[in-house]
């Protein structure tokens, strides 16, 4: 799929000229805009805000809620937030036009990318599985019998990618209602109530390995996982800047096989023309204090410089692809 935004002039400039120009900090008060208080964004808000600190203890970060990534490409736009995570499928749904958006919407850059390991997990009753044969989320269309699926909720991304995989595998929502099954659309905890209680077949979620909403349904029921096959991984890379991603056997104890799927990016993005030096702050800060990144959470102990300039979608904010250079990553 080609870039969805090119680099504006101003990339050229080395990261010494951009150091040249913003000698030092003047105590900034900047805004994130993340998702929901008390999730992985927010720690990751105060990450960076622990990392800002750390290059100039005058400024700071403050983290502000929001519905999540397709509200915050819009804020960072208005100019109500310096800076936002988004998943980086939002970012490619916005720049198509796509719902919720009525027409193209980009004029965002990236500063790191956060994390890529947030896989699509279809959680499946081990028992219905191995009764109609199915292993994979192409096996699904071939299904004759009554299919009781939950998503999350309805219009963001994680609904959003098991909706179009589902369809890129031959299985639409309609056709699954058609044949006496349903769609749920649900967060992570009633999902999980859900699928514990027995009224659903499948929970779909991109979400860690490990997660605690899966163990407790595994807790209630024996579990397996569905593949997604190799052409739908990469449709969906190359539409929604997906990730391969391989759950090896094992991962969960339950877990008897290696499992290919897909995963959602986060990233950190501003405003194509955002202040260079609140861009290159944050940046600075991040690239080079990448422990205050990975120790807000065990799930970003994978965190490092080379994973946050590794984005191909969406292309650096200058003075973020300077920082990345000063920082040799």
């Amino acid at each position: 799929m080609p870039r969805l935004f090119q680099f504006v002039a101003a990339a050229a400039i080395s990261g010494v000229a951009f150091t040249a120009s913003v000698p030092a900090y003047a105590g900034n008060n900047i805004t994130l805009c993340g998702g929901s208080p008390g999730g992985l964004w927010s720690l990751l808000g105060a990450g960076i805000d622990a990392a800002v600190r750390k290059v100039d203890p005058e400024s700071n970060v403050t983290y502000q809620t929001s519905s999540g990534g397709f509200a915050n490409i819009v804020q960072v736009n208005q100019g109500k937030c310096d800076l936002a995570i988004v998943h980086v499928g939002e970012v490619a749904i916005a720049a198509r036009g796509e719902a919720p958006f009525s027409e193209p919407t980009g004029g965002v850059a990236a500063v790191a990318l956060l994390y890529n390991w947030a896989p699509m997990q279809w959680v499946t009753d081990k028992s219905f599985a191995q009764e109609n044969g199915i292993e994979t989320i192409g096996d699904l269309a071939a299904m004759d019998g009554e299919y009781n699926l939950v998503v999350n909720r309805r219009g963001i991304l994680p609904s959003i990618l098991a909706e179009k995989s589902l369809e890129a595998s031959g299985m639409t929502f309609e056709a699954i209602e058609g044949k006496g099954g349903s769609v749920q659309f649900q967060g992570s905890s009633t999902a999980s109530e859900i699928m514990q209680n027995g009224r659903a077949d499948t929970w779909v979620n991109a979400t860690f390995v490990g997660s605690g909403s899966i163990n407790s349904i595994a807790s209630k029921r024996d579990l397996t996982l569905l593949s997604v096959s190799d052409d739908v991984i990469a449709a969906m890379q190359d539409a929604y800047g997906s990730t391969a991603v391989t759950i090896p056997a094992g991962a969960y104890e339950w877990l008897d096989r290696d499992i290919k799927t897909f995963g959602a990016q986060a990233a950190l993005i501003a405003a194509e023309g955002a202040d260079p030096e609140i861009v290159g702050l944050v940046a600075k800060a991040i690239y080079e204090n990448v422990g205050e990144i990975q120790g807000v959470h065990k799930a970003m102990g994978a965190f490092n410089a080379d994973l946050g300039a590794s984005i191909t979608l969406i292309d650096y904010h200058p003075a973020a692809a300077a920082a990345i250079k000063a920082a040799g990553s």
